[in-house]
């Protein structure tokens, strides 16, 4: 456990603190310490082609920036979250520990929920839904405080799986099995603690996405009738949500719009500006982490309060470039499909919570994918290696479930 626990906190560390050798050395010395031990068990994986040039492009973002400080802070986030993904797939290779790795995501889920309400900078929401008096208790002790939206993204992805767990059966050979009655409590407290700063955080991207992933959960979960109606009332109500923007009548009210990032005036125009920085660029992008500003440098476009081209999809091929668009999109593809696979697999070998951990995992990747459509904020931000780890957990589920001595529960 030590190697793995070394590479975790390397990961994180990384991610917090990109400038800082220490995440790096953390890594190294958790590899190390996991391979020498046999705990990490190295495998070839229908992922290594996307991953190996997602990592390549990284390198070409290096040499193409014209801010190699801020270039090389997002280049450790994405290569260091890439090493989380394959230390997870490669150490969680029996029952016990995929239990404890989606144990430990809800665990952390929870941690960021708590968290939230001292380290967001509320004064950001918008004036939506819930009155502002209601934020008034919440000291904000954080200096580099997180924005509403990055917080909604981690909650929209980790949301699902507690959700799942809730109504699976608990696996005969968890340890946990022997807590029944804590089980249920745990998981209950942790799904209402994340859809409750969830709510808070008045994003209403984050709202669409979080029913994106319930309806998979229901429809994954074999419940089709319960999702085509949950379907029907989000369509209803996210439409009146997108157009919930106080929009303007006069010229001046719709310039407003265009500056206000709350708005979907606003999110046109920054990917009205990364599709052209696109095409000027498409063989190795501008940089990563550096579209605001390359954008107030050769586009008529000037933003610093908000980096980022509210697109995740956008983000990326503006960092890396359409190889690395196509890298990063086949590599999330391979793994929606590998989580399914994964899923159908469990259920075919019978009752189990492994089952329920893929469904809960995949349908967290499902919602922060239409996420991704609005916003950018697993991508270059603290919060980064979060979709990592759990893209890990479901290719280590994928690998669990074509293993028959671990699929099927004994």
């Amino acid at each position: 456990m030590i190697g793995i626990a070394l590479v975790g906190l390397g990961v994180v560390w990384q991610n917090v603190f990109p400038a800082s050798p220490w995440g790096w050395a953390a890594i190294a010395a958790g590899l190390l310490v996991g391979i020498v031990a046999r705990q990490i068990c190295p495998a070839r994986t229908p992922l290594d082609a996307p991953a190996l040039l997602l990592a390549l492009m990284g390198g070409v973002s290096l040499w193409a920036t014209a801010f190699p400080e801020t270039t090389w802070a997002q280049v450790a986030r994405l290569w260091s979250g890439l090493v989380g993904c394959y230390a997870v797939l490669w150490w969680a290779n029996s029952r016990a520990r995929l239990t404890w790795m989606a144990y430990g995501l809800v665990a952390a889920g929870a941690g960021l929920a708590l968290l939230s309400f001292v380290m967001v900078r509320w004064s950001q929401t918008k004036l939506f839904l819930i009155p502002e008096t209601l934020y008034t208790p919440f000291p904000l002790l954080a200096s580099d405080a997180v924005h509403p939206n990055t917080m909604a993204s981690a909650m929209v992805l980790l949301l699902p799986l507690p959700l799942a767990l809730l109504t699976s059966p608990l696996d005969k050979t968890n340890s946990l099995a022997r807590y029944r009655w804590l089980r249920p409590a745990m998981l209950a407290i942790a799904t209402l603690l994340m859809g409750g700063v969830l709510l808070l955080t008045k994003s209403r991207g984050g709202y669409l996405a979080a029913a994106a992933g319930t309806l998979a959960l229901l429809w994954l979960s074999g419940r089709r009738k319960l999702a085509l109606a949950l379907l029907v009332v989000c369509v209803i109500v996210g439409g009146w949500l997108l157009g919930f923007s106080g929009s303007g009548e006069t010229t001046s009210e719709l310039l407003d719009q265009s500056v206000d990032p709350s708005t979907m005036a606003f999110r046109l125009n920054v990917w009205r500006t990364a599709l052209w920085m696109l095409t000027d660029f498409p063989y190795t992008g501008v940089g990563m982490g550096t579209f605001n500003d390359v954008a107030a440098l050769l586009y008529p476009f000037y933003e610093m309060q908000n980096p980022g081209t509210h697109n995740v999809y956008l983000q990326a091929g503006v960092d890396l470039g359409l190889p690395g668009l196509i890298a990063y999109l086949a590599f999330l593809g391979l793994i929606v499909w590998m989580g399914r696979q994964a899923a159908r697999d469990f259920e075919k070998a019978g009752p189990s919570g492994l089952r329920a951990v893929a469904v809960g995992c995949l349908s967290g990747m499902i919602a922060l994918l239409v996420h991704g459509l609005v916003d950018n904020t697993t991508w270059n931000t603290r919060a980064a290696f979060l979709p990592w780890l759990v893209m890990g957990t479901l290719a280590a589920l994928y690998r669990c479930a074509r293993d028959t001595e671990c699929a099927v529960e004994p």
